[in-house]
């Protein structure tokens, strides 16, 4: 559910991890180039797009795209999501720190996901040391799941700081979250699926930047039941995106 494409080098790598490891599909966003990933200009998050829909193409079937945009630029982000879906097939939104989640400025993306069905992926990292501007917060998350309960946010890292991301969002139904961006995180899974069930959560991995074995082991290490490792592996994504779960 979360991968980056950087260089083709490290994606093909990234793509022989995963289908050796029986993935049968992922789902990518590009950020780069490395000065654009916070604050994109509607020409690089445009170019970013296009690589991502080469590499569609390319693995058709296995790649599907994120399409990424900053809600600085609303004319142009709102222009490129029609496009990314209806040009390109792209089947979500992905969000990085082009302004807070609760900014006026990402209304009109929360408006325009819910008019298409889109979910959006939300970079989102609680920062003990303080966050990057433009970074989310899981109680930004919260705000606008409450104001937009019918658009499906996934809280990418769980917030980073995991215990208070699940606190913020546990009694909204409309926020899923990724296990992406850490692997160190003992009982983080577990608490996940107690507090807000197995259906809320969506594997990532964050790759290439995060070890794959080490994020897929601790969902595979965790002690919860086969049934809801299935579901966080495989089934919630196949839900939401509407495949099936055969």
């Amino acid at each position: 559910m979360h991968v980056h494409l950087h260089d083709e080098k490290s994606f093909c790598h990234t793509l022989k991890l995963e289908r050796k490891a029986g993935v049968v599909k992922i789902v990518v966003s590009c950020l780069d180039p490395p000065d654009g990933i916070y604050k994109p200009t509607p020409e690089q998050f445009r170019k970013n797009n296009k690589r991502v829909h080469e590499w569609m193409k390319r693995e058709q079937g296995f790649v599907e795209g994120w399409v990424y945009v900053n809600p600085e630029y609303k004319k142009e982000s709102l222009d490129e999501i029609e496009r990314a879906v209806n040009e390109y097939g792209m089947i979500g939104i992905k969000l990085e720190c082009g302004c807070v989640c609760t900014d006026p400025q990402y209304r009109p993306i929360l408006e325009k996901a819910e008019s298409l069905a889109l979910p959006i992926l939300q970079h989102t990292w609680f920062k003990a040391t303080g966050c990057i501007p433009g970074e989310s917060i899981p109680s930004d998350i919260a705000v606008s799941a409450k104001t937009f309960p019918n658009v499906t946010l996934i809280m990418a890292h769980m917030g980073g700081d995991w215990q208070r991301g699940i606190k913020a969002v546990r009694s909204l139904s409309n926020v899923l979250v990724d296990t992406s961006g850490s692997i160190v995180d003992c009982g983080m899974i577990e608490t996940a699926v107690k507090e807000l069930g197995a259906g809320r959560i969506l594997f990532g991995t964050d790759l290439p930047d995060i070890d794959f074995w080490s994020n897929l082991g601790k969902i595979e290490g965790a002690e919860i039941s086969q049934k809801q490792k299935r579901s966080i592996l495989y089934e919630n994504a196949a839900r939401l995106f509407g495949g099936t779960s055969g």
